[in-house]
């Protein structure tokens, strides 16, 4: 059996070894390097993705800070209508349906009778003159006037005062109604003698026009 035998001097071996250990130190260096290389690239594009959500999540926030303040701008004007819309319903309670009003007594006037003037006011708003009626002792309506009309006008005979007062009664909207006087005045030779008439009546609730008193669109 042969032996192999080293002949080189034993300061050769050394300085290979210490050569093959210079080499296998500077290979795993090396391989730290690479791997804290591709680990460094690794956090970078792991950073990258968290930037471009990050980008991503603000803007879906910003979009969701507009959409906010959109809806809190719809928010202030709902306030403002409900506002106003308390402000109209309490403005307009007592408000009476005035042209209904005056085409009921434009239906019901008899033929032989016209009026002169009518004063009308409603409740108790700026310049309402109660009529004799509301101030009377002796109330003839149990109601409380939505308003009252005065009637100044003529008639040709007292069956049109009389009519004229039937039909009144037929309204709904008109309660207390009463007649003040009706004179006749003295015929001439030829004219006709007429009556001169002044009458009261008083409004109930139907003479309410109840705009804006239900829940506005």
């Amino acid at each position: 059996m042969m032996r192999s035998v080293d002949l080189l001097p034993g300061r050769y071996a050394s300085r290979r070894r210490q050569r093959r250990t210079i080499a296998l130190m500077t290979v795993a260096g090396l391989a730290l390097v690479g791997l804290l290389v591709g680990w460094w690239f690794m956090l970078g594009s792991e950073l990258d993705t968290q930037r471009q959500d990050l980008a991503a999540a603000e803007a879906t926030n910003a979009d969701l800070q507009a959409q906010i303040n959109e809806l809190a701008r719809f928010a202030a004007l709902e306030t403002e209508v409900l506002a106003k819309r308390g402000a109209l319903q309490t403005v307009m309670i007592g408000d009476i349906a005035w042209p209904s009003i005056m085409t009921e007594i434009a239906m019901i006037i008899p033929g032989e009778v016209w009026l002169d003037s009518l004063t009308a006011s409603a409740g108790a708003t700026e310049g309402a003159a109660p009529v004799g009626t509301e101030s009377a002792a002796v109330r003839i309506s149990d109601g409380t006037p939505t308003g009252r009309i005065q009637f100044n006008g003529q008639s040709t005979s007292m069956e049109g005062v009389a009519k004229w007062l039937i039909r009144q009664a037929s309204v709904d909207a008109f309660s207390a109604i009463w007649l003040n006087s009706a004179t006749g005045t003295t015929p001439g030779t030829t004219a006709q003698q007429l009556f001169v008439i002044d009458s009261t009546l008083e409004l109930g609730n139907e003479a309410l026009s109840q705009r804006f008193q239900g829940d506005l669109p």
